[in-house]
């Protein structure tokens, strides 16, 4: 398998409201924000102008980060969950134009959900075997219409922050972290399951789904999840980070919780930011294995290994 890496996250969010806000916009009531609080959720950012601007924002740093010139873009990979071909159809060729990136083949995904940044790593490594593209950018933003979504997730396990990212997937590079392994498990029957009407079905479901995923990963590797220095996940609620752990045989210690009252969850992007977070902060060290676990919509489970590089 082609190696890349990954390098050069950039972030950024909408205004910040803190969670009695909610009350205020009709979101969600008082109670909710109680059950939202004690999960460890501060915060959530809104965005109220058009998205081009966060991840234009986010472009620039990227390619300043690593010092990668707009020529030596191979292909840009654009993902969301709240993408709208109707609004946004050109955004992507105008951001591209704005910096000067020419003849990079674009792309775009928009299925996975919260798993559409493991989706989108895939892709991208397939891109670097197959067409023999070097550097890839990935390029993810999402902002909530309020109006037609719900801003706290069901059972009030987290509250969805507007957020744009952008990284570096590179062939040609060797620093950041290594991409070693992703898989996937599609689960397409566990759509009509409810995580509170449909309990134990839903559970049954989900961890065999997690465990399979994770199961098809170790034969991959040769590593046990036991054996990673970290577990990131989405910024849900503390107890159900427990859960995950404790449903992979992983001390919770291991488990970067900093995120969950500090930004809230990122669509897709908790833990990208959170690789990103731990290799500025020290949080991890050159060889150290990092294990990210991504679920989408319930039914599309996404495990994958990267391997902290020397800067």
């Amino acid at each position: 398998m082609t190696a890349v890496h990954l390098s050069g996250l950039s972030r950024r969010h909408g205004r910040w409201h803190d969670l009695d806000a909610l009350v205020d916009a009709g979101a969600a009531d008082a109670a909710a924000v109680t059950r939202l609080r004690r999960g460890g959720l501060a915060r959530y950012a809104v965005h109220d102008g058009p998205a081009t601007g966060l991840y234009a924002d986010c472009l620039g740093e990227t390619l300043d980060r690593t010092g990668l010139a707009p020529s030596a873009v191979d292909g840009v990979l654009f993902f969301s969950s709240t993408f709208s071909a109707y609004e946004d159809h050109a955004d992507l060729a105008a951001l591209c134009a704005r910096f000067g990136i020419r003849d990079a083949f674009p792309l775009g995904m928009y299925l996975g959900q919260c798993t559409n940044f493991s989706s989108a790593l895939t892709v991208a490594q397939g891109l670097a075997a197959t067409q023999d593209l070097d550097n890839v950018l990935l390029i993810g933003v999402d902002v909530l219409d309020d109006r037609r979504a719900a801003r706290v997730l069901p059972g009030e396990v987290s509250v969805f922050s507007d957020t744009a990212v952008c990284c570096l997937v590179s062939r040609a590079r060797t620093d950041g972290y290594l991409v070693e392994r992703v898989e996937h498990r599609y689960r397409p029957e566990l759509h009509a399951l409810h995580p509170q009407r449909d309990l134990l079905p839903y559970i049954d479901g989900f961890t065999g789904a997690l465990a399979g995923v994770v199961e098809g990963l170790t034969k991959a590797t040769g590593r046990a999840p036991d054996a990673y220095a970290k577990l990131v996940l989405a910024n849900h609620a503390r107890p159900v980070l427990r859960n995950f752990a404790a449903t992979l045989g992983i001390p919770f210690d291991r488990v970067p919780t900093e995120g969950i009252g500090t930004l809230g969850h990122c669509f897709a992007y908790d833990q990208l930011i959170t690789l990103g977070d731990l290799a500025e902060q020290g949080g991890t060290t050159p060889g150290d294995a990092v294990l990210a676990i991504g679920v989408g919509a319930n039914y599309l489970y996404s495990a994958t290994s990267f391997v902290r590089c020397e800067a």
